[in-house]
């Protein structure tokens, strides 16, 4: 029953979307200016359909429902939503300015979903080099404020240097925004809620203003300045030939960057389910039941029940995945980067933790 899962993508047009996933990741677009693609999603509006094995055509929750144990894993099984959602970005125009409310705020606002924290890969940067993360230094609520007012809310943000390959945490209560020509994997919350700031005095699809929610973005912004505006380095670990990267770590998720050269064995976590998402080269994932190719921007579901596997690059050229999943930190996190070697200071440092 249990296989590595790939879902049929859901794509999301938007005004600052275009057609680079059709030509970078050789994608089959629908009409219209595409910015996104939703993997891995188990939503309503936006359930994802598999497309490979003995359940292809079946649902997200069709699938789910079946053993619940089995699919999302032990730790797992009586979660009442599905709690991660991967995606694909190509912004070919910035996003608007925005910030995502915590799981408290969510609640308290009565939203269907919860708060937002995601993380971003950079596939490709962006035109100008920087993507916008957080806050200028000294910028308080009350500037921020008076900012929107004046419409000089761009002379308040902090524009961060970002490169292929690098990591960036995004929690809840952080201003950010992706930028002209970036291209990010998102690994998120399963949530689509977000508070927009400012949006460049943009008409949506509708040919209609795009709605700001300024009150409960200044509400649930950090202005501390204690969340790190970096790209998050990360600590290394080597096994059978082949690096694996802990770099996030946080109650809802945990990323950690596979970097293979060649083949490596795992095992699923019967506690909990994981994902694969290839952002360099392609790979292959073996199990006794099925073969599944990962090609480059494509993710994978490994159900908790799966059992053995070996995951190794598609070619001589090696592969880049991440690997995201919803963690026991000490046990998945702290432990193995303490039997490495690396100290609590250490993880801290190089590592983001929340």
């Amino acid at each position: 029953m249990f296989y590595p899962v790939i879902f049929k993508p859901i794509y999301k047009e938007m005004i600052w979307g275009g057609d680079r996933l059709n030509r970078v990741f050789e994608r089959t677009l629908p009409s219209g200016k595409i910015g996104e693609s939703w993997d891995i999603s188990c939503r309503p509006a936006e359930m994802g359909i598999i497309e490979n094995g003995s359940w292809a055509g079946k649902s997200f929750a069709e699938y789910i429902e079946e053993n619940r144990t089995g699919v999302l894993g032990t730790r797992l099984a009586d979660t009442e939503r599905f709690p991660l959602l991967v995606k694909l970005i190509d912004a070919n125009d910035s996003l608007s300015i925005q910030v995502h409310p915590d799981d408290i705020f969510a609640r308290q606002k009565g939203s269907a979903d919860s708060g937002k924290s995601e993380m971003w890969y950079v596939l490709v940067p962006p035109d100008d080099g920087h993507l916008i993360i957080g806050l200028n230094s000294g910028v308080t609520r009350e500037v921020l404020a008076q900012a929107y007012e004046n419409g000089t809310v761009e002379q308040c943000l902090y524009r961060l240097p970002v490169k292929t390959g690098d990591i960036i945490n995004i929690p809840a209560g952080l201003v950010h925004a992706l930028t002209s020509g970036v291209m990010v994997a998102e690994v998120q919350q399963n949530s689509d809620l977000t508070y927009r700031l400012y949006d460049y005095n943009r008409l949506g699809l509708d040919g209609q203003p795009r709605p700001l929610h300024v009150d409960d973005a200044l509400t649930v912004t950090d202005f501390s300045g204690k969340i790190p505006k970096n790209a998050v380095s990360g600590l290394n670990i080597k096994k059978d030939g082949n690096e694996l990267i802990y770099a996030i770590c946080n109650p809802y998720f945990a990323i950690i960057k596979y970097v293979l050269s060649g083949s490596l064995n795992e095992n699923s976590d019967p506690a909990a389910f994981s994902i694969f998402t290839c952002v360099e080269g392609k790979a292959v994932i073996e199990t006794p039941t099925l073969t599944a190719e990962l090609l480059t921007g494509r993710s994978v579901f490994i159900p908790a029940g799966m059992g053995a596997y070996n995951i190794k690059p598609a070619d001589d050229n090696g592969a880049v995945l991440l690997k995201s999943f919803v963690p026991d930190i000490t046990k998945d996190f702290f432990d193995p980067l303490y039997a490495a070697g690396f100290s609590r200071e250490d993880i801290q440092a190089h590592t983001a933790l929340s």
